[in-house]
């Protein structure tokens, strides 16, 4: 079957699986759970074995006629959750619901689709599949890590606040910025569009650029200032810099 995934009129069961040595546990969950979808997460850098996995999952999607698509990614955990997010929006955005399975890589790939599905609120749901047995050789065209399906486990919730649209711009203004002095932050902001002062007293830029985005993202431990004053420099911490990077930004060094 194609693997282009065409929009449906009415909401779908959306799975994401991520791709390492197994075969059962991305098919059994899918169609055990009546999904319409899926979309396979697989290794850029794939062995033998892997590619091997891969084929065989293909098969049995086409054979059962269920629509699928290949997401390549690094096996870099940032990387990961970025891909897995941007599909995960891509789908709640067509109002489907998406559930995403934890179990099917490794512990890299399980730990970043996780990860992705806390930085939403509604719409997602991680689950495990255990398997029946591990270490799994019978068919050598089918060489998996483990075989069969005996339970599916869905994992409780709980979602993780990202800065909102508007901080995240200002963020990235930040990450990208050589000289991030707050004046200089300040008239970027401006010819951004990222607020207007036009009509207001001087220092009423300042005061939002303070109480919109500085102190926000400060308490979030997503900026720190070094200085004072308007030529203290805002600089990213670790936190701010990964927020980044988990959605798709690059970040300049900063000195």
């Amino acid at each position: 079957m194609s693997q282009n995934i065409a929009d449906g009129a009415f909401p779908e069961r959306v799975h994401i699986a991520p791709v390492g040595f197994e075969i059962d546990r991305v098919v059994l969950p899918f169609m055990r759970m009546k999904g319409e979808r899926i979309h396979l997460i697989v290794r850029q850098d794939s062995n033998k074995r892997g590619i091997n996995c891969q084929e065989r999952i293909v098969e049995e999607l086409e054979r059962a006629k269920k629509p699928y698509k290949i997401h390549k990614a690094e096996l870099d955990l940032l990387k990961l959750i970025y891909t897995c997010r941007k599909i995960i929006e891509g789908e709640l955005s067509s109002g489907n619901r998406v559930f995403v399975n934890i179990s099917s890589g490794g512990s890299i790939q399980g730990v970043a689709c996780h990860f992705a599905t806390l930085t939403f609120k509604r719409g997602v749901s991680a689950y495990y599949a255990y398997p029946e047995r591990y270490i799994e050789y019978v068919d050598p065209n089918r060489q998996q890590n483990s075989a069969g399906l005996s339970k599916i486990e869905m994992v409780p919730h709980y979602s993780i606040d990202l800065p909102t649209p508007q901080e995240m711009s200002f963020l990235l203004l930040v990450g990208q910025s050589r000289d991030p002095r707050k004046s200089l932050l300040l008239r970027s902001c401006l010819e951004g569009g990222l607020f207007s002062v036009e009509g207001k007293s001087k220092p009423y830029g300042h005061v939002i650029l303070e109480c919109r985005y500085i102190r926000p993202l400060e308490e979030k431990e997503l900026l720190v200032v070094e200085g004072r004053g308007r030529n203290s420099r805002v600089l990213l911490t670790e936190k701010g810099k990964n927020t980044l990077l988990l959605n798709g930004f690059e970040v300049l060094s900063q000195n």
